[in-house]
């Protein structure tokens, strides 16, 4: 995918970094004119989110296409989106709605939502029979913030899912959630339905920066969530970080990551901060309103007031930074920008989207819910009214749904397994599919090509393939410049 973009301007971001922390490993390799589409992609601030088709469809042969895989899929992935949440942080351009102060009017506003969802699951257990068989292999609650719900209607959300899907004992159920929502009662309630796996935003920890981004809670009590999940019992708890926030500095970025460390939280998220609209590119969901930060003249007056934004070069000092210290400390990234402990392993439901060997179907049922199998994907619309009307009438509310071609399924499935970081495997490919090669014909030349540019590493004799530290730190401009989409 090809980004038009002032390449004087990006080499000059570049070169700008903190002159206290090595200069970026990957500084060279973006500079030389063979690698000219990678550092477009960088400085066009592209976003990976969801693997599209290639083809246009419709719901009725996307529910057929994905019966049919669940059917052959010994599980797959479920989560219920819930949007609500109680602000909307400047920088979110996921569809979420913000609930009012008012208690008595939130807590209507939880049930509707609750009520939304619940209608649509039973459609979909209506339209895809298979959903209430497959083994669930992992059930999430994602948001928005669902842990802003009413303890009830949480309870009656999950109550709801256990009995209509296979949701069993080897189910692994996760949660998400923000430092200012997740109560001692928020994680009990959790806790009592069987939740194991604990989420939640994080950004940052210098409170300055929250506040500019209109987060509403502390580092601290982002720290005191951490370490009340696992007194509630929570096996697994996961915070995520942003780099190249406004005013964020290498070292500031550097000393968060440390304290995620240092409260050994299982996976440390680290991403970075994407300005583009989601609904200017093709692989992502975007919100109905713009974010603040998507405005350009909302950025200048951050800078103005002092919050500079981090050149490429100083974001590329704090993703490098991130790796050695979460690297030292044990941590490996699984998949890109995810990094668990080595003693713990992945999120499992990343694990089950992408790793090659896996790639089971997902569902997501909510607003701008997106799902997929290997054979079509669609999300649900993204407009609340539009979503609540077609829902409220019966409906599933499907859109953009696109089928995958034969030869369009290969290449995702190798820019999935591409995107876990993991080494790609000769065998597995080829018992997916027969024929197919990752060492010879297009792919063989394919990653010859980014062996010698740095990229990736060919081992013929173990027959595999793996991103180089550079091929990771660049495996989504590498996926979506080379591989194509």
């Amino acid at each position: 995918m090809a980004h038009a973009y002032d390449r004087g301007k990006a080499l000059r971001g570049l070169a700008e970094i903190d002159p206290a922390y090595p200069v970026p490993r990957v500084s060279s390799l973006l500079r030389e004119e063979r690698n000219a589409e990678l550092l477009g992609y960088l400085q066009a601030e592209a976003f990976t989110h969801v693997f599209t088709g290639d083809m246009g469809s419709g719901p009725e042969q996307f529910f057929h296409d994905m019966d049919r895989a669940l059917r052959e899929a010994p599980s797959f992935h479920l989560w219920a989106d819930i949007p609500l949440c109680r602000y909307r942080c400047h920088f979110c351009q996921f569809p979420t709605l913000v609930t009012s102060s008012r208690t008595e009017a939130a807590d209507t506003t939880a049930h509707r939502w609750v009520d939304a969802n619940i209608a649509e699951a039973r459609s979909w257990a209506a339209e895809v029979p298979a959903l209430r068989t497959t083994p669930v292999g992992e059930f999430c609650l994602f948001g928005g913030t669902p842990s802003v719900l009413p303890a009830a209607e949480i309870v009656r959300l999950v109550d709801f899912y256990r009995e209509t899907f296979a949701i069993g004992e080897r189910t692994s159920m996760r949660a998400e959630g923000s430092p200012d929502s997740l109560t001692d009662d928020v994680l009990r309630t959790l806790r009592e339905l069987g939740f194991t796996a604990l989420s939640y935003g994080i950004q940052s920890l210098d409170d300055r920066l929250l506040a500019i981004a209109n987060r509403r809670h502390t580092g601290e009590q982002a720290l005191r969530v951490r370490a009340a999940a696992e007194r509630s019992g929570f096996a697994r708890v996961d915070g995520d970080l942003v780099w190249g926030l406004p005013g964020q500095t290498v070292t500031g970025f550097l000393d968060d990551v440390d304290h995620m460390i240092e409260a050994r939280f299982s996976t440390v998220v680290a991403i970075k901060l994407h300005l583009r609209s989601f609904h200017d590119v093709e692989s992502a969901i975007g919100h109905v309103s713009p974010a603040p930060w998507e405005n350009t003249r909302v950025r200048e007056q951050l800078a103005r007031r002092g919050y500079r934004w981090p050149s490429l070069g100083q974001q590329l000092q704090m993703r490098e930074g991130a790796v050695d210290r979460l690297t030292a400390a044990g941590y490996y990234e699984h998949p890109t920008t995810y990094f668990p402990r080595r003693e713990v392993g992945p999120e499992l439901w990343r694990s089950l989207n992408l790793d090659q060997d896996k790639q089971v179907p997902q569902v997501g049922i909510g607003l701008g819910a997106y799902s997929w199998c290997g054979d079509a994907e669609a999300n649900a619309v993204a407009v609340p009214g539009d979503y609540l009307r077609l829902v409220e009438k019966g409906e599933i509310p499907l859109e953009n749904v696109t089928t995958v071609s034969a030869d369009h399924r290969e290449v995702r499935a190798v820019q999935m397994a591409l995107s876990t970081c993991q080494p790609l495997f000769e065998g597995i490919h080829r018992s997916r599919f027969p024929g197919g090669s990752l060492l010879s014909g297009r792919w063989g030349a394919l990653f010859g090509s980014l062996a010698e540019r740095g990229l990736v590493r060919i081992d013929r004799g173990a027959g595999s393939v793996a991103l180089t530290e550079a091929g990771a730190t660049l495996v989504e401009a590498v996926m979506n410049t080379e591989l194509g989409r």
